[in-house]
């Protein structure tokens, strides 16, 4: 087992460690070399490696995990949250929750741009369908609609988790009404259904992958609902029946689907079963009711 997931299952177990110790078992990990080996000045490179150290406990306190942030806050902060262009042109909602969540992750919830991304989230993101959206400034329709008569489920589902994990980190109330109402849409949908159909939502949703890309998937939305104890919730039996049903005979679960994107990194390498994967997995339905 790589000692980059160990040091997060102890974490994660409340298993008493130094910082330095921490850090050792970082320095010697397989993957984090493979995700510190390199950086591209690219906003798409920051986006996926900054996603990827915030799963790593204490990545926050790595030299190139601190220059990443300098690099996402430099380059990409903007008054209305997080861009890949610093300005308004390349504003997408998931990619701006998705930094909401890293930062959070990695011990930034209390950023003013983080906040100005959680505002935004709070004030345009629409959590049900038939919202009428105003956002100046902003293109939407470019990217296929964001914000149709049906909101794009994938920037729904990252914005939920981006609250989530932002009230996590700060405790902050004041977006409890929205984070509900974004939980309740994903409940509705039993977390990856077409609202009217016992049919995939999107063409990805049922993949197996970690860590998060821009194709949401059930591992993101299994995870989540663990984290936020919805599992009791009988509309995400269908989510935890699929995951159980795709486990091998080790136990195991495999990923399915390789992202490619610049700075994107598999967790799994070329392994046959994933490890992180299957942890991340097995903590979510070990929450869920047999």
């Amino acid at each position: 087992m790589d000692t980059a997931l160990q040091l997060t299952i102890d974490v994660d177990r409340d298993v008493p460690i130094s910082k330095s110790d921490a850090i050792q078992k970082l320095q010697q990990s397989s993957l984090v070399a493979r995700l510190t080996g390199e950086l591209v000045e690219t906003p798409l490179f920051y986006i996926w490696r900054l996603i990827a150290l915030s799963e790593i406990a204490y990545a926050q306190e790595l030299k190139y995990t601190k220059l990443l942030i300098e690099r996402v806050v430099d380059q990409l902060s903007t008054p209305f949250g997080f861009s890949l262009s610093g300005d308004q042109k390349h504003f997408l909602p998931c990619y701006n929750a998705m930094l909401v969540s890293a930062m959070c992750k990695l011990g930034q919830a209390n950023h003013p741009t983080v906040y100005n991304a959680v505002q935004w989230i709070e004030q345009y993101q629409p959590m049900q369908r038939g919202s009428k959206v105003s956002a100046p400034s902003m293109r939407f329709d470019r990217y296929g609609g964001c914000f149709n008569h049906t909101p794009c489920y994938i920037g729904v589902a990252k914005s939920v988790f981006a609250l989530f994990d932002y009230q996590s980190a700060t405790g902050d109330k004041h977006i409890s009404q929205k984070l509900e109402q974004g939980i309740e849409y994903l409940l509705e949908h039993h977390l990856f259904y077409r609202l009217h159909q016992q049919a995939p939502i999107t063409g990805h949703i049922l993949d197996l992958a970690f860590p998060a890309s821009y194709h949401l998937n059930i591992v993101e939305l299994i995870s989540f609902a663990a984290k936020a104890q919805l599992l009791n919730d009988p509309r995400t039996n269908a989510a935890v029946a699929f995951l159980r049903s795709k486990q091998d005979n080790t136990r195991a679960w495999k990923t399915t689907i390789r992202y490619r994107s610049p700075g994107y990194v598999n967790f799994s390498n070329n392994q046959r079963t994933g490890d992180w994967l299957s942890y991340i997995i097995a903590q979510a339905l070990y929450k869920a009711p047999s």
